[in-house]
């Protein structure tokens, strides 16, 4: 009875986990790994062989990949992961000692060795490609390969670019955010906008009356910090594992449309292959900045080809 009287609590702690309406809406059950400081890191998983890890972007969760990780469980086993902050992870800000792209590559280096993987396949969009070279680069003997999808980090930016960059993204900024503001963000992110995404907005529209709310503004902000704080491009020639650029053809968001008007994703991305010793380079047509959700088949199916 006491045996019986256990397994039902612990059904109903999952059931109202999974039901809380300020978590995003995710297609599995989601889990967490305690990591340094009792931090608890979120995340999805599904299938066997080889550890394929999903990192998401600025102001995102792990949903955005989502319909990757459904293509490729069938052949490996595909973990997408919550930065700390967002989404199923603890809402925490970043440790003030580092900046916010250091705190989330220990936190993913911590997370691979909490877990006990091994050689792991390491692929981010956006902000996640950013703290997936920084781990690969810090961590390299826990990374076999990377995948970059519309990589931030590649791109860089003056001080005065930089000031005007931190100013547009203060937590304010975000707190104000209405309805149609949020749908035209959303919008910039894609090519054309496919149904599914209305998922994705209207968990970002439930967000804004959630308890953390301000917490997460605070978190997107730090990023934005972050990304600026910790360049990478001078440090792509020492990235040693084998890489894989993804970009779509029609992404809006990089490079910046209003920094830098007449930098090319084409002139981007060869600057980069020409420092990274391993590369290879997939241009996706009529897609936008959120690959993952927008064109989940052509990323499976690039990442499957590079990994063979």
């Amino acid at each position: 009875m006491k045996k019986w009287l256990f397994m039902a609590m612990l059904f109903l702690q999952k059931l109202s986990f999974s039901q809380d309406p300020c978590l995003p809406t995710y297609q599995l059950p989601a889990k967490q790994q305690p990591i340094s400081n009792g931090i608890q890191v979120g995340y999805v998983e599904a299938g066997q062989g080889k550890t394929v890890l999903l990192l998401h972007g600025l102001g995102g969760n792990l949903s955005h990949w989502l319909p990757v990780m459904k293509a490729m469980a069938t052949s490996y086993h595909v973990i997408a992961l919550d930065f700390p902050g967002y989404g199923a992870s603890d809402k925490v800000l970043p440790d003030t000692t580092k900046d916010a792209i250091q705190f989330y590559a220990d936190a993913v280096s911590q997370f691979i060795q909490q877990k006990g993987l091994m050689n792991v396949v390491l692929a981010g969009h956006s902000m996640g490609g950013q703290v997936a070279m920084v781990t690969a680069l810090q961590s390299p003997e826990l990374v076999s390969h990377l995948v970059l999808v519309a990589p931030a980090g590649l791109e860089t930016f003056s001080q005065q670019e930089g000031a005007l960059l931190i100013g547009a993204s203060q937590p304010a900024v975000f707190e104000k955010q209405e309805e149609a503001a949020i749908r035209s963000s959303f919008k910039m992110n894609f090519y054309e906008l496919p149904g599914e995404s209305e998922v994705l907005v209207q968990d970002r529209l439930r967000l804004k009356s959630c308890p953390d709310f301000k917490i997460y503004t605070q978190v997107v902000s730090a990023g934005v910090n972050g990304m600026l704080a910790h360049p990478v491009k001078s440090e792509l020639k020492n990235i040693k594992q084998p890489t894989l650029i993804l970009f779509g053809e029609n992404d809006a968001l990089i490079p910046n449309p209003y920094l830098h008007p007449h930098l090319t994703k084409e002139a981007l991305v060869k600057e980069a292959t020409a420092l990274l010793p391993q590369s290879k380079v997939v241009m996706v047509g009529k897609a936008g900045h959120l690959l993952p959700f927008e064109k989940p088949t052509l990323v499976s199916q690039a990442i499957n080809e590079f990994l063979k």
